[in-house]
């Protein structure tokens, strides 16, 4: 009995002392951002419970993007939430997702007459402000945009707009509401100039990770998704919708696929 006792003492102090799960991710609302002492966050909420059902311990951190992606090459048990995923990053982690999809556009102020049609238009307007970070930058780099104007925050970003310091921004269908109220502004006045690319949102895990480890959260994921108790998260934090619906009605009238859209405004859906 005395053996049995102190067998599951010292199971108790290693549960204790075991070394968290460590969950790198940056300010982005409503997905994960600091309030008060705490992250908090659709993202957040995920990963807890996510962490819970695995029977995982789990450590919260909120640093740069680009340093927690960084990290997340180098380091064992390391995780980074949310990312996109694209086939420049694909074979640098471990994957788990997808949590939804997230869509990004070009915006202008709402006084704005002119209509986009395509990339190549875009280009030849004054200038179009996104932060250096965003996986939206480096998009429309490659697609041979030379009018970028990079900055180091959102905040920046739309700041630049509603002084009229910038003609077009990029802004995500998950941030729309919380960037534009950052400056005081609503998501009615900006208007919807050209969708850019539709993509899932995950989380990563070094290749470091113990594969098991990885599994166990993907199969907890799939199970918060047959539950519904991933759609309740979405429905408390995103209003259960991934963008706001006269935002929809504008992208669907003009552009019913909504694929990433090439220089000259072709998109790979009507392969």
């Amino acid at each position: 009995m005395k053996l049995l006792a102190g067998c599951l003492l010292s199971l108790i102090s290693l549960a204790c002392t075991a070394t968290p799960l460590l969950m790198f991710t940056d300010d982005h609302p409503p997905l994960h951002y600091q309030q008060g002492e705490q992250m908090v966050g659709f993202g957040v909420d995920v990963v807890q419970e996510l962490a819970l059902r695995a029977g995982d311990v789990l450590e919260v951190r909120q640093v740069p993007f680009l340093r927690a992606m960084r990290e997340a090459t180098e380091r064992t048990n390391l995780g980074v939430f949310t990312v996109l995923r694209t086939p420049e990053r694909e074979d640098q982690y471990q994957w788990v997702g997808p949590l939804m999809e997230v869509e990004s556009a070009l915006y202008s102020a709402k006084g704005e007459a002119r209509q986009l049609h395509s990339l190549e238009e875009a280009g030849a307007v004054g200038r179009i402000a996104v932060p250096r970070k965003w996986l939206a930058y480096e998009y429309l780099k490659q697609q041979g945009l030379t009018n970028l104007y990079g900055v180091e925050t959102p905040e920046q970003m739309m700041n630049l707009l509603r002084l009229g310091r910038t003609d077009l921004v990029v802004i995500d269908s998950l941030s729309l509401k919380a960037l534009t109220e950052e400056v005081d502004m609503a998501p009615s006045q900006l208007r919807l100039q050209l969708p850019l690319m539709k993509q899932g949102n995950y989380i990563v895990f070094s290749l470091q990770t113990d594969k098991l480890l990885v599994q166990r959260w993907q199969q907890a994921l799939d199970a918060m998704k047959k539950e519904g108790r991933l759609a309740a998260l979405e429905r408390r934090w995103l209003g259960g919708k991934s963008m706001p619906n006269y935002v929809l009605d504008q992208a669907h009238a003009s552009y019913p696929c909504r694929c990433p859209v090439s220089h000259r405004g072709n998109s790979p859906c009507n392969d």
